[in-house]
């Protein structure tokens, strides 16, 4: 294999990952523990009290706690080191900590935050590496008569994954003369040997009319097969975040669209008899003669084999009766640089929204097609009755049957799991039967009226019973939205720890109700607290000014997943406790309003690869509409 070389005075990865390894030699042997150090982005330690003076890297140090670990860590460490998280290197340490410190297979235990976290991001860096090798296209840029040719290539990898993965271009063309051009560092051949310099802007790669480009566009046009057009596979096997780089990525947008045309003329150029063709093919008509409406007796589960948004659009159904090409309908999901943006609402079944003409159609009238219909428009949705009742694995096992396979919920978290007042006639016998006898017949009661082991238990059955969300891939988040008593202290940071130890490896965010989290010195510890206990942090759109309205402040606390909460801004009955849910959220956002969010967006689409934007505004079809138009926004930016 081809060893790449550091040209000039070039930092790399490599030399980086080794300082940190010395630091954390040294630091071990000096007892530190990763709360006493902080460490710089080349990988070295600095200690928050005292100096390390004595324990100089590489030296024989009397070595006071086992440093041997195993095999594997030391690899995926060295993975980890290109990972573009900032506090990489204090996270390497704390696994370090913990190895020797008689965890030895720490690794081994899955279900561990720490572990769950670095698997995941030594699974990113070599995801990046396989991107790399897929999606790099080099250009010919030195044709001249009587030169040998050279080929460059821009790529932006979303690691920093130039050093591990340019010896692979190298033994794959031993024979050519190439650049592979990134921010990050530039990978160069010149046959014989592989070096590393400083990486560049995109302005500053050589212009290349390469006359291979029109061929490889002919030749992918030509062997694109409209019949098998799955855009959200497309998507997931090749990001958008790559499009812009790749030549065929200009041809992607026309060839789906035109994709299903195309599928109907070879279906016409077949020779099949007509007594040949299936014969339910009217079934894919709309039950109802009115376009886009059903009546109480139509079965929106039928016809199977039709996608609902096409079902639902009318002019699907006019298309299909004059005999044209059937267009192809607008998928809820969208996508930005690689990132998969959702857009929905808190609850589908909100009272004013199941008012005839509001929002469903007149033959919606049961929770299976309701969710049916919903799954057309949106993407995701955000289930609010969990935060009443317990869900059960039927349910969330229905609500995988009645859904798009990329589809995604986010649950949240029942009232007892966040400390707010619960009605106790409605827990399920085996949890009342834990209560108090005086406290049964109780208003409201609070976690703090049980025991531990049955708030463990409370945690248990609730995140088991998203077993099936999970094994399908549906589960966003677990949404844990605290009161606006819980402030930000060291008992409620406490809170926030446990919460993660019972969440276990289960994907959760949080949303904070009291603003003094987002005050001045204590925002950033907020931040990185949620950081390091892997919550998604839900940035909020409220009425400004109150004690329970969270600042528009926005921060990726997760890179798998943003939220965004938008609660209306109807400051007279945010906090009365006299008015209904519904006055509350009863808000409509302008277009205006909603464009000042889209920066804020933006930079959240950047820095995560799923951005969640939950409208819970939930009046009518305010909800809705908003959640409509800011899609619209994006699509047309």
């Amino acid at each position: 294999m081809t060893v790449l070389r550091p040209q000039g005075e070039v930092s790399t990865v490599a030399s980086h990952f080794q300082s940190w390894r010395s630091a954390a030699r040294s630091s071990l042997a000096a007892n530190m523990s990763p709360d006493l150090l902080s460490w710089s982005d080349d990988g070295l330690a600095i200690p928050l009290f005292g100096e390390l003076a004595s324990h100089a890297p590489g030296a024989d140090l009397p070595i006071a706690v086992p440093t041997t670990v195993p095999r594997a860590f030391l690899s995926i460490a060295s993975s980890v080191a290109c990972h573009r998280e900032m506090n990489r290197w204090s996270f390497l340490y704390s696994c370090l900590w913990r190895l020797a410190h008689g965890e030895p297979h720490l690794l081994e235990v899955a279900a561990d935050p720490l572990t769950h976290r670095l698997l995941r991001m030594h699974k990113e860096v070599r995801r990046a590496s396989h991107k790399m090798k897929a999606f790099v296209r080099f250009r010919e840029v030195n044709s001249s008569v009587g030169s040998e040719p050279e080929y460059v290539a821009w790529f932006e990898p979303a690691h920093r994954v130039v050093e591990r993965t340019a010896p692979f271009f190298a033994d794959r063309f031993p024979s050519m003369r190439w650049s592979i051009l990134t921010p990050d560092g530039c990978a160069r051949f010149d046959g014989s040997d592989l070096t590393l310099t400083e990486g560049i802007e995109r302005r500053q790669v050589p212009h290349s009319d390469d006359a291979l480009e029109d061929l490889w566009r002919r030749y992918y046009a030509g062997i694109f097969n409209p019949a098998r057009l799955n855009r959200s596979a497309m998507r997931a096997e090749m990001p958008m975040r790559y499009w812009k780089n790749l030549p065929e990525s200009r041809l992607i947008e026309s060839l789906s669209r035109d994709a299903p045309s195309r599928v109907a003329r070879m279906i016409a150029q077949t020779t099949a008899r007509p007594e040949e063709l299936p014969r339910d093919l009217d079934a894919i008509e709309s039950p109802s003669s009115q376009p886009g409406r059903f009546t109480s007796s139509d079965s929106i589960a039928e016809a199977p084999h039709v996608p609902w948004h096409s079902v639902c659009d009318p002019g699907w159904q006019e298309a299909r009766r004059r005999g044209d090409d059937i267009p192809t309908p607008r998928h809820p999901l969208f996508a930005r640089r690689g990132c998969d943006v959702y857009a929905g609402v808190a609850g589908w079944t909100d009272p004013s929204l199941l008012a005839p003409d509001v929002f469903y159609p007149s033959g919606a009238k049961d929770a299976e097609s309701r969710l049916r219909y919903y799954a057309t428009l949106f993407p995701m949705v955000e289930v609010d009755a969990t935060y009443y009742a317990f869900p059960s694995v039927a349910t969330s096992q229905r609500w995988v049957d009645r859904t798009p396979h990329d589809f995604v919920f986010d649950v949240k978290a029942h009232s007892l799991m966040t400390g707010h007042p619960t009605d106790p006639s409605r827990l399920p016998e085996w949890l009342r039967s834990e209560l108090p006898v005086r406290l049964r017949g109780a208003r409201n009661v609070y976690s703090h009226h049980f025991s531990s082991s049955t708030l463990d238990e409370i945690w248990r059955r609730f995140i088991g019973a998203l077993e099936p969300l999970r094994a399908a891939h549906k589960l966003g988040a677990v949404m844990l939205q605290y009161p606006r008593w819980f402030t930000p202290t060291k008992e409620h940071a406490d809170e926030l720890k446990l919460a993660r130890e019972r969440l276990g490896s289960c994907p959760a965010s949080v949303e904070l109700r009291h603003r003094d989290w987002m005050s001045g010195r204590l925002t950033s510890p907020t931040f990185d607290l949620l950081r390091n206990l892997e919550f998604s942090y839900v940035a909020v759109d409220a009425p400004p000014g109150m004690e329970s309205s969270m600042p528009p402040t926005v921060e990726v606390t997760h890179t798998d997943l943003a939220i965004f909460r938008f609660h209306g801004r109807r400051e007279t009955t945010w906090e009365t406790r006299n008015d209904s849910v519904i006055e509350r959220y009863r808000y409509l956002y302008t277009k205006e309003q909603l464009v000042e969010w889209i920066p804020s967006i933006e930079r959240a689409i950047n820095e995560s690869r799923r951005v969640h934007l939950t409208f819970n505004n939930n009046y009518w079809n305010y909800a809705t509409t908003n959640a409509r138009e800011m899609r619209n926004l994006f699509l047309s930016l």
